[in-house]
């Protein structure tokens, strides 16, 4: 009937037309920049397919409230970056801090609204279905900000000692898998990785961990290789390592760890007096997929590095200065 050929014609050309999306190339494929939180400023380090460095120079997106460290980015492409207004050698006391969320938008509107309590020793963040989550390490909880009502709202994921004061866990990294949120507790030692139910979290309930791993020591950032094994920076030992026993020895301070096509990127900072770590030199460490080292770039006079995100190439974000980039 005419009915089932046009019916026919439709679908054929709907075929046509998925080919065709298929052909051509990903504009986004290996496209990638990497944000990099720093003491003094925040950088845009540009990336060719190679995950090489395209310049001996990068981007300062921002600068003058650091000590900066987490960083956030939407599905949307919005990116959100927190700000402690002070930094380590400034020697004022984390119960006085106020930090803050900066959205990197150039719309100054869309900054997110002042929380009811402060924030207090800000460390990473992470974006989940329109909220941030900050950890606020001071408070041993995380703040929950609502992109779309405004709203602040508190997760403790450990009870806490009345008596034994604040910090008592440190928490520094939140990160999301499936139905799940981790969270690591530095705890200036032995350090554990801790997932709980996403939903209970996300209404403040303080639950008990369907996972505790004890990993690293001092440590930071939680990811997983491909092979599935769960990893961390043991930072204060200088090396990366896994649930499994997988370890890799990078020196210095390691924190901040970033996957791109080409591998592997981690940041080193120097281990130095506290009045002094605002001042240092810094580095990123590249590596292939199989975690053998294939360049290394010094940042000078950043400070520390305390975070990185991969980004979009094509995404768009203030530019107010310029990083020289030393390749050793």
């Amino acid at each position: 009937s005419e009915d089932s050929k046009r019916s026919l014609m439709k679908i054929n050309s709907l075929t046509n037309w998925l080919r065709s999306l298929k052909k051509q190339p990903d504009p986004g494929a290996g496209a990638l920049d990497l944000l990099v939180s720093c003491s003094q400023s925040t950088l845009r380090i540009a990336l060719n397919r190679s995950g090489l460095l395209q310049t001996d120079a990068c981007a300062v997106v921002a600068k003058g409230e650091g000590l900066y460290y987490g960083l956030a980015r939407a599905p949307s492409g919005s990116v959100w970056l927190a700000s402690r207004r002070a930094l380590v050698s400034d020697g004022l006391p984390s119960e006085r801090e106020r930090g803050q969320i900066l959205s990197l938008a150039t719309d100054t509107t869309s900054q997110p609204a002042r929380p009811n309590r402060p924030l207090r020793d800000l460390h990473g963040m992470a974006y989940r279905e329109g909220i941030l989550w900050v950890t606020c390490s001071y408070d041993d909880c995380i703040g929950l900000y609502n992109l779309k009502t405004g709203q602040w709202n508190w997760w403790q994921p450990l009870p806490t000692a009345q008596a034994a004061g604040p910090d008592q866990y440190h928490f520094n990294t939140v990160v999301f898998e499936s139905d799940l949120v981790w969270v690591l507790a530095h705890r200036r030692g032995p350090s554990w990785l801790l997932a709980f139910p996403v939903e209970a979290a996300a209404k403040g309930q303080t639950v008990e961990p369907v996972h505790k791993v004890e990993l690293g020591q001092q440590a930071h950032n939680i990811w997983r290789q491909p092979d599935g094994e769960l990893c961390t920076c043991s930072s204060i030992e200088g090396r990366l390592v896994g649930e499994r026993g997988w370890h890799l020895e990078t020196g210095g301070f390691p924190r901040g760890v970033a996957q791109i096509e080409a591998g592997w990127v981690v940041g080193i900072s120097e281990l130095k007096e506290r009045k002094d770590r605002d001042f240092s030199d810094a580095q990123l460490k590249f590596f292939n997929q199989s975690w053998e080292q294939t360049a290394e770039v010094i940042l000078p006079a950043v400070g520390m590095v305390l975070d990185i995100m991969p980004i979009p190439k094509a995404l768009k974000l203030p530019t107010v200065g310029t990083q020289p980039l030393v390749v050793n």
